[in-house]
């Protein structure tokens, strides 16, 4: 390889790291752009006539900006300061419900105080309009009388007074459930971590030869200032992070870069 002569072709994807015991944190390999920046603040002193003799130099500063073009949940929590938790997690279910003969079922189970797991369901004007028009039935614990319904969990059984909802009627609902998924919350008090990061590139010299490379940032402090874009376009992954000496060391890298077959 000859490095006198090379250009970085792509980057190929960055990994973070927790600094304290090593577990991966985050993969961002869908990498559209990249740019590392490299600052540095440059003071003239003058001299007679005010001639330049000299610069003070300091303040020297890596910066990393780019875009992932998929949202990586690594990526959000290291942004956010947060974990990803595996498990159990409330939602907020639109449910659609075809009444026959007076009953309908609901497609996940409603969750929530005996007799007020649903609360309400809404029943669609000539205009099929729910809000601004139609009707509102009420759950009730007992047996439904007009403009009521009941519900079984158990079942997950709605049954609603003998002729209030015509058959094939669609009534909407909204009610909380329990689904099985992964959760990041973003907490007031929690701010964006700072990350061991390596940042993998191929590389190719003047005589077309391809090889690797690697930026290591010992401390990646990742900015908490983002955007999550969505609607005629798929929704990217911004980010961006500042490189820090790693002074628990006493190592003043801001990043290493090594090159190899």
């Amino acid at each position: 390889m000859n490095i006198d002569k090379f250009t970085i072709t792509s980057y190929d994807q960055i990994t973070g790291f927790d600094r304290a015991n090593g577990s991966l944190e985050m993969i961002l390999d869908e990498l559209s752009d990249f740019t590392l920046s490299h600052e540095e603040e440059k003071t003239d002193i003058t001299g007679k006539g005010g001639r330049v003799i000299s610069s003070l130099k300091k303040n020297k500063k890596v910066t990393g900006k780019g875009t992932n073009g998929m949202l990586s949940g690594g990526a959000l929590a290291a942004m956010l300061g947060a974990e990803i938790e595996d498990g159990k997690h409330i939602i907020r279910y639109t449910d659609t419900i075809t009444v026959s003969s007076n009953k309908g079922v609901t497609t996940e189970t409603a969750i929530g105080t005996t007799g007020n797991e649903i609360g309400t369901i809404y029943v669609r004007d000539a205009n099929n309009a729910y809000i601004s028009g139609g009707k509102k039935l009420t759950q009730t614990s007992a047996a439904p009388a007009m403009g009521e319904f009941s519900y079984d969990p158990a079942t997950k059984e709605v049954t609603f007074f003998a002729g209030d909802v015509a058959d094939g009627t669609e009534v909407i609902t909204f009610y909380d459930a329990e689904a099985e998924g992964k959760k990041i919350s973003n907490n007031a008090n929690n701010y964006s971590k700072t990350l061991q990061i390596f940042i993998d590139v191929t590389c190719q010299d003047g005589c077309d030869n391809l090889f690797h490379g690697q930026f290591i940032i010992d401390r990646a402090d990742f900015s908490g200032t983002f955007d999550i874009q969505g609607g005629s376009d798929p929704a990217t992954q911004g980010f961006e992070f500042t490189s820090m000496p790693n002074l628990c060391t006493g190592k003043n890298s801001l990043w290493d870069f090594v090159v190899f077959d």
